[in-house]
C-alpha cells in the first residue's frame, strides 16, 4: 500500500511509540540513517533544535516538550535524504502526567522532485 497526502508527499512509515523516563528514541530509517530524539527540559517554552553526529546520525532534541496536551510542527520538516527522495517528518510529543515518559507520534515522509540545493 502507498499512501499519499498533500504535495504528493509520500507516507515512509507512521506511528506511535513511548519513551521510558525521557530516555532517547532511536529511529533506524535505514542501515545507514539513524535519526535520535532526545529530550531536555532546561528551558521554558518548547523548542526544537538539531545536532549531525555524522553524515548517517541525526540527533533532534525537543527542550522542555511537557505538555500533556502535546505539542509539534505545524508544517513536515524536511531532514535530508533517502531512497534518493527528500526525507520529512512529522511530529506531536505529548508527556506523561505523573511520569518522565513522551507519547510520540511521527509521521517520516518522502517525496521526489524536490531541489535540495
Amino acid at each position: 500500500m502507498k499512501i499519499l497526502t498533500a504535495n504528493n508527499y509520500e507516507v515512509f512509515e507512521s506511528g506511535t511509540v513511548i519513551s521510558f523516563r525521557d530516555e532517547p528514541v532511536t529511529f533506524e530509517l535505514a542501515a545507514d540513517l539513524k535519526i535520535r530524539f532526545v529530550f531536555r527540559g532546561d528551558q521554558d517554552s518548547p523548542e526544537t533544535s538539531f545536532n549531525a553526529i555524522n553524515p548517517n546520525e541525526l540527533e533532534i532534541i525537543f527542550s522542555n516538550f511537557n505538555n500533556p496536551l502535546g505539542a509539534g510542527n505545524t508544517e513536515p520538516i524536511q531532514l535530508g535524504t533517502l531512497n534518493n527522495k527528500a526525507l520529512y517528518l512529522s511530529y506531536r510529543i505529548l508527556a506523561l502526567v505523573g511520569a518522565q515518559g513522551k507519547t510520540i507520534h511521527y509521521s517520516w515522509y518522502l517525496r521526489e522532485g524536490v531541489n535540495n540545493g
